[in-house]
Order: structure tokens, then C-alpha cells, then sequence
């Protein structure tokens, strides 16, 4: 538990103790009395039973403190540290993120992972589990009513009185643990919270692979479109090895100078087959993300490469607090750590349980019938501080939950800022070699006019066009580490636009 509140709070223990033994002590004095006046003929145990009847009537009162309390999340500024001043955070949209890279396979590949992925629906079975332990979290501390048999052989015939001590007995036995310092409650409490924290797995779990669809996706598509400048340059370099071999064979050059071309071919057609390996091993990433061994046919049909959209950015750093899973996730395990904190202090006081026997017993002597029952009362006197330090340590658990909370948010802040520095880096990285390709593609234009017309040398305008491949190579990395940003500051916000609403469990009475 936090500083604040926390001399209060150990008063107000001292004070519920001193109540409840009180409160003990009056009625073992009634007993006493009630022991003298009563008449032998009534059974001697009556007013103990009644005494703590009352008793269980009267503790319920004294009941332990709320201790969640809400954790104050750090301050965080309105925008990020990395946003770029032409950007502004775009408005609340239906559609979901990945939707903004128009990319119809893309799309698909993240509804068959959410329906497939074999780590989802680990984390919907874990919340399943988590549910069903919540809906019957409190079943201890209302009445049980089971059956029993037994049979004790013995030598000799023997008969008692006492229905509960015959060698044949069928008895029907009942027992209820009063919760008398809200242990129901707090147990209740922190089997729902820890359904809630399945649920946020189940979330995060979501979210982490629809952004590894997402960055997978974008990089088979960039590599893809390697592969095919790969192949074009490969042609241009056979092209140019084959000027090199004429100019070489009418005395214009020598070995020396064709040599490093045909060494070119060489790299460029490995490099063909380490891209060839790369696409087969991406796809069948994709292919486990969606639960299968098979990678999908459309996957390798090349296409364009998927375009980052920066109005899909519609995040404010505050949005972390109700958006990341992983922001909630830290945020319940406070207020869970809080309802551990108020059950291990519920052990500190007086425990009640009325248990009761209705059954049948032979051989038979005066009664087949017979019934017994009666309460209990376990008062904590000395365990040489057991209870005392499993509370301290439920509270210092409740402290680092707080802190574990407040770290959870600085870090959700700094990736999304970092994320948010790339992708704009990116951007303005792509719009510059955007217009250096612009720029190349009209001078090679200007140049391939020169070389129809015989005014130029063919192997300049193969050079210029190895130039131009070159920055196209640059630019496609470009626009591949731009969409890798927008889709690492989308897992980074928790954007999966996925979230299933958190359900509550049914409590069983």
C-alpha cells in the first residue's frame, strides 16, 4: 500500500481487532453465566452455539479496507517527442490501421492470423481458464453440501449411541465459512481482475502478430521488388560485358578493363539467389503467423510495394493509458496486487465456520436418524508473525505493481517516439530520392535520344541506367523502413483496432 493512508489504515486494523475479540470476550462471559442458571435438562452446548451465532452476526461489520487505490500514471507532454510539425494527429477512424496501406492481401493475411494463429488462441484458452476460475471464485465461502459413506469393520458387535461413530454410516454433511472481514469479496475481486489481465494478453497477443504480419508482408514485397531490379540489372550487365568483350576484341581495351564486368554478373546473379531464399523464408513466416505450413499462393505474385499513409497516425501519447494492452495489463496488476493486500489482512482476524451432520447409522440401538453440528472460531493468538509478514509483503508487492505501472508507461511513450523519429526520417528520406529518380530518369531520357542518334556511346546510357538502379535499390529500402516505422509506432500506441470488449464473470450465489 501507498504512503498515504497507510497510519489510518493500520488504526483502523488495530481498532477492528479490538472489536472483534470484545465482542469474543462478552459472549464467552454470557456462556459462563448462562452455564450456571441453565437447568440440566437443556444440553449444555445451546448458548455456546447461540453465542456464536451472534458472533457471526456482529464480525461481518468489521470488514477490511478497499486497497486498490488508482496508481497516478507519470505526466506525459500532449505530443510526442518525435512528432513532425506537419503532421497532426488525424481524427478517431473506424478503420482499422493496416487498412490505410490499401493492400487487399495484407488485409486478408491479418483476418486469417487473428482466426488462425496458434499464439491467439493459446491466449483465448488462457482467458477461458481465467473466466471460469472467476465464476466460482467465492464457491468457499458459501454453504457445501456433499455426500458420504463409510464402513469400519471390528471385531465384536457394537452399537453407539452417536450416530457419527457406527461402523455403517450415510451421512449428508454441510459447511459454511462466514466471511467476516470482506474475504469474499477480495477474492471475487482478484479472480475478475486476473480475467481481465487474460483479456489484455489476449489483446497484446493480437496485436504483436498483426504488426509481425504486417513488417513480414512489407518486407516479401520489398524483397520481391529487389528480385526483379536484381534481374533487370543483371541483364544491363550482360549487356555491357558484351561492349566490353567488342571493344576488347578490336583492340579498344583489354582483359584487364572486362574482367571486373563479368565478376559483376557474377555477384548480381548470387545476389538473385539469396533474394530467391529470403522470399521463400518470409513467406513461410507469414505462413506460421497464420497457424499453417503451407505459405499462400498469392504471396508469390509479386506486387507494388505497400505505401505508408501518414494521416493514419491518430495517436496522442495520453491514448497509451487505454489503448497499449500491455499500459492496462501493468494498470490491473495494481489494483489485483490491492485485493492480495486486503486478503492476506483478512487473515489476521477471527475465522468462523458452522458445519453440520444429518445421516443415518448401524447397527441401530435407539435411533437409525441422527444430526450433529455446530460452529467453529479460529482466532489467530501466535504464529510467531507468519500473517503479519505475508501482509507486508502483499503491500510491498502492491508498491512495485505501482512502479511496475508507471515504468510501463514511460517505455510505451519511448517506443512510440522512437517509431514515430524513424518513420518520419524515412519519409523525408523517400521524398528525396523520389525526386533524385525523377531527376536521373529525365537526364538517362535525354541520353538514350543521344544514342539513337549515334551521338553517344551505348555503354554511357547502360551506365546511367546502373546508376538509376542503384537509386531505385535505395529507394525501395527507403519505403520498406517507412511502412516498418508506421507499423512498429501502430504496435508501439496499441492501435490493433481489435479489442474485444472485457467481460465480466458471472458470480455463482
Amino acid at each position: 500500500m501507498g504512503p498515504r493512508g497507510s497510519r489510518n489504515e493500520s488504526l483502523g486494523d488495530k481498532i477492528m481487532i479490538g472489536r472483534s475479540y470484545s465482542i469474543a470476550c462478552r459472549l464467552h462471559g454470557m456462556c459462563q453465566k448462562s452455564s450456571l442458571d441453565t437447568p440440566k435438562s437443556e444440553p449444555k452446548g445451546r448458548h455456546v452455539i447461540l453465542s456464536m451465532m451472534v458472533l457471526a452476526l456482529a464480525l461481518p461489520a468489521c470488514r477490511t479496507m478497499d486497497l486498490s487505490p488508482p496508481v497516478a500514471p507519470p505526466s506525459l507532454p500532449l505530443t510526442y517527442a518525435g512528432a513532425s510539425p506537419g503532421i497532426s494527429p488525424a481524427g478517431a477512424s473506424s478503420q482499422a490501421w493496416w487498412e490505410g496501406f490499401h493492400d487487399k492481401t495484407l488485409s486478408s493475411l491479418v483476418v486469417r492470423a487473428s482466426n488462425g494463429n496458434l499464439t491467439v488462441a493459446q491466449a483465448q484458452q488462457n482467458l477461458a481458464a481465467a473466466r471460469a476460475m472467476a465464476h466460482s471464485a467465492i464457491a468457499g465461502y458459501r454453504p457445501e453440501v456433499g455426500g458420504i459413506a463409510l464402513a469400519n469393520a471390528s471385531t465384536g458387535s457394537r452399537v453407539n449411541n452417536d450416530f457419527t461413530r457406527r461402523p455403517l454410516q450415510l451421512n449428508l454433511e454441510a459447511s459454511w465459512e462466514a466471511a467476516l472481514f470482506g474475504q469474499d469479496k477480495q477474492v471475487q475481486k482478484s479472480a475478475d481482475l486476473n480475467a481481465e489481465i487474460a483479456n489484455e494478453d489476449l489483446m497484446a497477443a493480437r496485436l504483436a502478430v498483426t504488426a509481425e504480419i504486417a513488417t513480414t508482408y512489407v518486407h516479401l514485397r520489398a524483397l520481391q521488388k529487389r528480385h526483379a531490379d536484381t534481374a533487370e540489372m543483371i541483364g544491363l550487365l550482360e549487356k555491357n560485358s558484351k561492349l566490353a568483350s567488342v571493344r576488347e576484341q578490336v583492340g579498344l581495351s583489354t582483359a584487364i578493363e572486362t574482367e571486373p564486368r563479368k565478376s559483376g554478373i557474377e555477384a548480381a546473379r548470387s545476389r538473385l539467389a539469396d533474394l530467391e531464399t529470403e522470399i521463400a523464408i518470409s513467406a513461410q513466416q507469414i505462413a506460421i503467423l497464420e497457424g499453417t505450413s503451407a505459405p499462400a499462393a498469392d504471396l508469390f505474385k509479386p506486387q507494388p510495394q505497400p505505401i505508408a499513409q501518414a494521416n493514419s497516425i491518430g495517436s496522442r501519447p495520453a491514448d497509451l493509458l487505454r489503448s497499449r494492452p500491455d499500459v492496462r495489463r501493468a494498470e490491473l496488476a495494481v489494483a489485483q496486487a490491492g485485493a492480495q493486500v486486503g486478503i492476506a489482512r483478512s487473515d489476521l482476524y477471527p475465522k468462523l465456520r458452522l458445519s453440520g451432520t444429518i445421516g443415518i447409522g448401524a447397527p441401530i440401538d435407539h435411533s437409525l436418524f441422527g444430526a450433529s453440528g455446530g460452529p467453529s472460531l479460529q482466532v489467530p493468538i501466535l504464529d510467531l508473525g507468519r500473517r503479519k509478514d505475508a501482509v507486508a509483503a502483499s503491500e510491498a508487492k502492491f508498491r512495485e505493481a505501482g512502479l511496475a505501472y508507471r515504468q510501463a508507461v514511460l517505455v510505451a511513450y519511448e517506443e512510440a517516439s522512437r517509431a514515430l523519429r524513424q518513420f518520419n526520417a524515412a519519409r523525408q528520406r523517400t521524398a528525396q530520392l523520389r525526386m533524385r529518380l525523377n531527376r536521373a530518369t529525365a537526364v538517362r531520357s535525354s541520353a538514350d535520344i543521344l544514342v539513337q542518334e549515334g551521338l553517344e556511346d551505348r555503354s554511357k546510357s547502360i551506365k546511367g541506367a546502373l546508376d538509376m538502379m542503384e537509386l531505385r535499390a535505395s529507394l525501395t529500402d527507403s519505403i520498406e523502413d517507412e511502412a516498418r516505422a508506421l507499423v512498429a509506432f501502430h504496435k508501439a500506441t496499441g492501435t490493433a483496432q481489435q479489442a474485444v470488449p472485457p467481460h465480466r464473470s458471472e458470480r455463482r450465489m
